[in-house]
């Protein structure tokens, strides 16, 4: 059958998304356009109820709210590009999620092609931080941090911490008889190539990953205490190693937030202090998405250091591009999370599908934190990057409800 056969050519379309995402956003985008086109084809085959999910209704309601803040922006066909095609990011979460449910027999390949890019980044990564170039000849293009395939984009370790959790889910399924050795073992090499990156942000994001996740491993107690240890003793040898990486992450953070006067910087600070004015002034549905580069400038909303793309932080973007009318359904969406979250935790019955969940869950609420410094919500990298792993988690999410 014709649809049978589209939906094989999409199985492997995402199983192919994590490598593309590695060669930047032109082949990622051109995957998650492809895809959400091939689901809109076949998902009328399937009975997916899709407003009868909280989640996708609110990011529905965000998307239509975004593209109501384009149409009332000062520029509105620069705007409503950002907004109007957001749809796609939700469309493919449900493709990811309606392709794992069809093809969950073969959710060993989308584990083994995680595995070898988590394997192929860190020796790349160790090779171009002794040799100064990757192994197909990519130079350093910061003395400081490693980027591997990613060259000028220093990336490699957002990157990492954004699939870390889905392999660690996929792993506990398909390798449970042997899964903390191979949980310790990919730790430790995930660890090294963040902490080769020297993106604070991203370690900082690991180091939550990973002591959420060994929390929760059913393992003795003692041999997870030992195994944290042993983690803490390697960091403390990077650490000291490293020099340059340790000045980076440690250092200039003391610099930069002036002994944490500033909120992480004072070039963050003034990014966030920018965008508040913007919300005070356009309370209700905001200057409209990807304006904030466009009224930063303006003498109301400047200072030495006000002017970006995007103001780095989510909440802040939001209640500046879309006002209380988004943010609002941003936060909704964020604490539907939050609450899923806490009640798997607190809940005593278990299945194979409860750890995944819990570290896709985790994931998202990493994700989607509306306290961290963040790239741009409407950016095609971030947001496509983000709507894998909440695919991901609403395949996870039903596998653990159908057997509770």
């Amino acid at each position: 059958m014709l649809s049978d056969k589209i939906i094989n050519f999409n199985f492997y379309l995402i199983l192919l998304f994590p490598i593309a995402l590695i060669a930047g956003p032109l082949i990622s985008d051109f995957i998650v356009v492809l895809s959400s086109l091939l689901f809109c084809y076949y998902f009328k085959f399937y009975n997916l109820k899709i407003f009868e999910n909280k989640l996708i209704l609110t990011l529905i309601l965000l998307w239509i709210a975004s593209i109501i803040s384009s149409i009332f922006s000062d520029d509105i066909f620069f705007s409503i590009k950002s907004s109007l095609f957001y749809i796609r990011v939700i469309i493919f979460s449900l493709a990811v999620y309606l392709i794992l449910i069809i093809k969950e027999k073969k959710l060993s390949k989308v584990f083994n092609i995680l595995l070898f890019i988590f394997l192929v980044l860190f020796i790349d990564s160790i090779f171009q931080r002794f040799f100064g170039y990757n192994l197909i000849g990519i130079p350093l293009s910061d003395n400081v941090r490693v980027s591997s395939f990613f060259g000028d984009e220093l990336i490699l370790g957002s990157y990492l911490v954004k699939l870390y959790p889905i392999l660690i889910a996929l792993l506990y399924l398909i390798k449970s008889k042997r899964f903390f050795l191979y949980f310790s073992l990919i730790s430790i090499i995930t660890f090294i190539s963040v902490f080769l990156s020297a993106e604070k942000a991203a370690l900082v994001i690991f180091i939550i990953e990973f002591f959420s996740l060994t929390f929760l491993i059913n393992k003795n107690l003692k041999i997870k205490f030992l195994f944290i240890f042993s983690m803490i003793l390697l960091f403390i040898f990077m650490f000291f190693s490293f020099p340059n990486i340790k000045n980076r992450i440690y250092d200039q953070l003391i610099l930069n937030s002036e002994n944490f006067k500033y909120i992480y910087s004072r070039v963050h600070t003034e990014h966030y202090i920018s965008g508040y004015k913007m919300f005070t002034d356009y309370p209700s549905i905001g200057i409209g998405p990807k304006m904030y580069r466009k009224f930063c400038s303006k003498p109301e909303y400047f200072s030495e250091f006000s002017c970006a793309t995007h103001p780095h932080n989510y909440s802040i973007q939001l209640l500046a591009e879309t006002g209380l009318l988004g943010f609002v359904l941003f936060i909704c969406f964020y604490f539907i999370l939050l609450k899923n979250f806490v009640k798997l935790i607190l809940q005593n019955k278990t299945n194979r599908y409860k750890f995944p969940l819990y570290s896709l869950l985790l994931l998202n609420l990493i994700n989607f934190m509306p306290l961290f410094p963040s790239g741009n919500f409407y950016n095609n990298w971030v947001s496509i990057f983000y709507s894998f792993g909440f695919g991901i988690y609403l395949y996870f999410n039903k596998k653990y409800e159908e057997n509770i």
